[in-house]
């Protein structure tokens, strides 16, 4: 792991990539964003974390990083040492945490948890859709701190660089850190509320669009789904995962309803 502080006084911000190791955007924004000569007027950490995994072109080396947090400084495992570490520099920031996928190659934020404080990082961000998982627990990042978790675009894509960086300086600049144009969005939510273990389908939607009831959204040789009830997809791909085709959420018209 890599940490290194930028700006003036104590951090009260953190800019977190390589929490998987095989979606280097975040590393190459971070990078980006320290070169971009930025006048800082608030503390800010720089987070690589999975540097190890990073190294070899893995995701991780021996669990999944984003599933064992806060960690255990006593582990045998890799992962569980240095979330504990990445814990205890990130507990008491807000946090823009820097993702890519294999699925989608549009921004938008996908949380474990989500609470008003959460939303209003995206808001500062500027992103445009937030998903979440609501009460299953999977001891990611976010579960445990104040943290957006953000997928920037496809991974180890040009687009998902520029993605990260425009993210990193958007967010940085609505809170008053740097003197830089932004927008401050009001994003569309999403609960998910069920996973289709279909992966041998062909997604024919679209991500963050309605499926209405009866619709069809995904066939495989004259083999169709059509579904039972209104829903958006998220995370939807022909070839993204190799064990599920993706997700349905149902859209929170009523913020005030996320309460966890």
């Amino acid at each position: 792991m890599n940490v290194e502080v930028v700006g003036k006084g104590e951090p009260e911000y953190a800019i977190v990539g390589l929490v998987h190791g095989d979606e280097p955007c975040g590393k190459k924004a971070i990078e980006k964003f320290k070169n971009s000569n930025f006048s800082l007027d608030t503390g800010v950490k720089l987070v690589l974390a999975n540097e190890k995994a990073f190294e070899k072109g893995e995701r991780y080396l021996k669990n999944d990083l984003n599933r064992v947090f806060p960690g255990d400084k006593n582990s045998s495992s890799h992962e569980k040492r240095l979330a504990a570490k990445v814990y205890e520099e990130v507990k008491n920031l807000k946090i823009l945490d820097l993702h890519s996928t294999q699925s989608y190659n549009k921004v938008f934020a996908a949380q474990s948890s989500l609470n008003k404080q959460k939303i209003g990082l995206a808001e500062m961000a500027g992103v445009e859709n937030v998903s979440y998982h609501g009460n299953s627990s999977i001891n990611s990042l976010d579960e445990h701190v104040n943290s957006i978790c953000i997928e920037c675009g496809l991974q180890k894509s040009e687009e998902a660089v520029e993605n990260a960086y425009q993210l990193i300086t958007n967010f940085l600049a609505a809170e008053g850190v740097i003197d830089a144009e932004y927008s401050v969005s009001n994003p569309d939510i999403f609960k998910i509320i069920e996973t289709v273990e279909k992966p041998e389908f062909t997604f024919v939607s679209e991500n963050f669009k309605p499926v209405e009831k009866g619709e069809m959204y995904a066939e495989k040789q004259g083999e169709v789904l059509n579904a039972d009830r209104k829903f958006y997809p998220v995370l939807m791909s022909t070839n993204g995962y190799k064990h599920i085709l993706g997700h349905k959420a149902v859209k929170i018209e009523n913020k005030k309803e996320i309460i966890n």
